[in-house]
């Protein structure tokens, strides 16, 4: 029999590597845990699944630091962004009129320039 002396699976992952995994199950098996109790008319507000839920969110959030400290790269700003994107309507209205504007007024500027040098031709 051959034995081989490489680790494969878990073993093979790094401390950091094994702690996203192990995190990432605990909270996908309390998600479906969380979908079984909503399916059976559970209110979830003041349910412990909620701090657990948390728990391991915030514990995400520390290896997800920690992982961008070890490579360098700067962390996190310490706020959650937002998981969409929205628009501030009022100020792309602004933007929009603004280059709008711009615009008009390069237009009007080659209005005024390409009579002048018609008239020198």
């Amino acid at each position: 029999a051959v034995v081989s002396t490489q680790s494969t699976g878990y073993e093979a992952l790094s401390p950091i590597e094994q702690a996203k995994s192990e995190l990432v199950t605990a909270y996908t098996v309390n998600s479906l845990y969380w979908s079984f109790l909503t399916t059976q008319g559970v209110t979830l507000d003041q349910h412990p699944l909620k701090k657990e839920m948390d728990r391991i969110q915030k514990y995400m959030r520390k290896v997800k630091l920690l992982e961008s400290e070890l490579k360098g790269v700067r962390p996190p700003t310490g706020h959650n962004p937002p998981t969409h994107q929205t628009i501030d309507k009022y100020a792309a209205a602004r933007f929009i009129k603004r280059g709008l504007k711009k615009e008009e007024s390069l237009t009007e500027k080659r209005r005024k320039v390409e009579p002048a040098s018609e008239e020198q031709r």
